[in-house]
């Protein structure tokens, strides 16, 4: 079986690529902010609208307040899920609510990293496609500049939260997609702990 090492391009990079729970203090490497999002900047988009905007918070300060702020998108989710519940049923199912439950403590965001917040255009029907592109884009742009990328969904509670729309300069029609936050691995960075099931598991070919 091939390793990481014997795999090149995007396949190469994905089997690199971890979810980072934790990032190493320090510096990130000169540049390597401007490649990871021109990466999400050159993503495709349906005809070209490119319906998505960036907003990269590396202020120490802002970033402790867009970790608090995730942190209560977090908590107030969990406290009224099950209003959210009778209005969609898949919030009751036993897989859905496992995962909930293991987001439900700790930090949304690690203490050291910078996050890259990805808006889009609602304008544009396909713009959650676009963000999509983006993130993915961005997240194998980290892998090659050896950095650890992590994505959270809870960053578009703060659409609600009328100061950090204003810390983050939501501009008129944009709204909060998710991001993406990249830091300095703790170790390298390796291939998966969790396998991946097979091709043609994933696959079904006609």
């Amino acid at each position: 079986m091939a390793t990481i090492e014997d795999v090149s391009g995007a396949l190469g990079l994905l089997a690199r690529t971890a979810h980072a729970r934790a990032f190493g203090p320090g510096p990130l490497p000169p540049m390597a902010l401007r490649q990871i999002v021109d990466a999400g900047r050159n993503a495709p988009s349906l005809f070209n609208t490119q319906p998505v905007r960036f907003v990269v918070v590396r202020d120490r300060e802002k970033y402790e307040r867009l970790r608090a702020g995730c942190n209560a998108s977090r908590d107030t989710f969990m406290k009224l899920r099950g209003l959210f519940g009778a209005l969609n049923p898949r919030l009751k199912q036993p897989q859905y609510e496992a995962g909930l439950q293991r987001q439900a403590t700790g930090d949304v965001i690690p203490a050291d990293g910078v996050a890259i917040v990805v808006l889009q255009d609602d304008a544009y029907p396909e713009s959650s496609e676009a963000c999509a592109c983006a993130l993915m884009a961005m997240a194998l742009e980290a892998t090659s500049c050896g950095l650890a990328s992590q994505f959270t969904s809870w960053t578009r509670g703060l659409s609600f939260q009328k100061d950090l729309v204003a810390l983050l300069g939501v501009p008129k029609g944009f709204k909060i997609f998710t991001s993406i936050i990249v830091g300095n691995p703790v170790e390298p960075l390796t291939a998966r702990r969790k396998e991946r099931r097979s091709l043609d598991d994933a696959v079904r070919w006609l």
